[in-house]
């Protein structure tokens, strides 16, 4: 039989693997801001966008119609403001004046017929009806004329400044009505938030869309911009994050680039672990074709401590209740050699050799291949294998 000497460590290094989903860094729901029919949709499932690109757009005939109107009332309003500002016209303030000199002629015309008329009455020509009459058509002239004064102080003085801020005021709110129309225009129209492709399209031309039952119009992905989550135990994540681990990213059977790594501040409460984001290099994900969804798996190196030894799979035979045995040669005392069996437990299998833990020792010469041809204290001969041999024990 061929034999190998065991040699006993201390650790063991096992390879981990830990399985995730390559995602999008950015994914939404894109819906509409506003309200209305859908009157144009530009795009359809799997195009590629731009940033700002238009996507669909909403009938905006009846906020059109209402702008109009609300532009319509402000040109009215600052008209009159503009005709506040500059004043009564002089034409119109000489009519003034013209009509408190009338009035004062009016009002001496009346005092002389008044105290004439008082003579009168005195003498008992005329009847005390009469002076009513006269002092009454002086009084109804003296109240024109305090009125005609007025106005004509009124018309020299200007426009009040409060009538001039009450139509300004009455102008800014016209002002942020036609803002509120502006954005609710703008709002009629969806655009990419950034470049990416359209996942999925839930509305048509026609549909109703209302804030009071949103509805998602698109679903966008970003595109170039990949990054694969996987959830690993949190003593494990801060070598990962750092680099320290060596841990390497495997997608689709292949080695990727994922130059940084940010391991989150929470544990997930359902699975107990750390998600590790890895963002993945833009070139290397449009070379290999990379897509959201793809499995993402990180394979991880750990050691930890564990005393046993590496042994070729074809040293080991299966026994009972789910351990293994080897068959050592131990030399008798008649320099005789035969082959004894020991139950091993194996704990990590990696390229064609397992590492086993037992009631083995440094140095025992185990058989390494043939080990089904043996049965507990057969007589054997030792035969080293070539050093090169895949089978040699490390």
């Amino acid at each position: 039989v061929e034999t190998a000497p065991l040699r006993i460590e201390s650790s063991i290094e096992m390879e981990r693997r830990f399985t995730g989903a390559v995602t999008a860094r950015r994914t939404s729901d894109l819906s509409f801001e506003g309200s209305g029919r859908v009157d144009e949709i530009l795009v359809d499932d799997g195009d590629s966008v731009a940033e700002g690109q238009v996507l669909a757009r909403l009938d905006t005939s009846l906020l059109g119609a209402q702008r109009a109107e609300v532009a319509s009332r402000r040109a009215r309003l600052e008209a009159q403001l503009e005709e506040l500002i500059a004043g009564p016209r002089k034409e119109t303030i000489d009519a003034a004046r013209a009509d408190v000199r009338a009035l004062e002629g009016q009002r001496s015309l009346g005092i002389v017929l008044r105290d004439r008329r008082e003579i009168l009455v005195t003498k008992g020509t005329i009847s005390s009806e009469q002076l009513d009459t006269a002092r009454t058509e002086v009084t109804t002239i003296e109240a024109q004329l305090s009125a005609a004064r007025a106005r004509l102080a009124e018309l020299e003085n200007g426009t009040r400044p409060e009538t001039i801020a009450a139509q300004r005021g009455t102008l800014g709110e016209l002002d942020a009505a036609l803002s509120a129309i502006d954005i609710s225009i703008d709002q009629a129209t969806l655009k990419a938030p950034f470049a990416g492709k359209i996942a999925a399209r839930m509305v048509d031309e026609g549909a109703v869309v209302s804030q009071m039952m949103p509805q998602a119009a698109f679903t966008i992905v970003e595109s170039g911009a990949l990054e694969a989550r996987i959830g690993v135990p949190p003593p494990l994540a801060a070598g990962i994050e750092s680099g320290a681990s060596g841990a390497v990213l495997e997608i689709r059977g292949q080695v990727v680039a994922a130059p940084t790594r940010v391991a989150l501040p929470t544990v997930e409460q359902g699975t107990r672990t750390v998600t590790i984001v890895l963002k993945i290099d833009p070139v290397t994900a449009q070379k290999t074709k990379l897509r959201p969804g793809d499995i993402a798996t990180l394979v991880v190196a750990v050691t930890r401590p564990e005393a046993g030894a590496w042994v070729p799979l074809a040293a080991l035979s299966e026994s009972t209740r789910g351990l293994w045995s080897l068959y050592q040669v131990v030399q008798g005392d008649a320099g005789g050699a035969h082959a004894e069996r020991v139950e091993v437990e194996v704990l990590h299998v990696r390229d064609g050799r397992a590492f086993v833990r037992g009631t083995i020792s440094e140095g025992s010469h185990i058989v390494v291949s043939g080990a089904h041809r043996l049965v507990p204290g057969q007589t054997v001969e030792t035969v080293h294998p070539d050093p090169a041999s895949p089978g040699e024990s490390e």
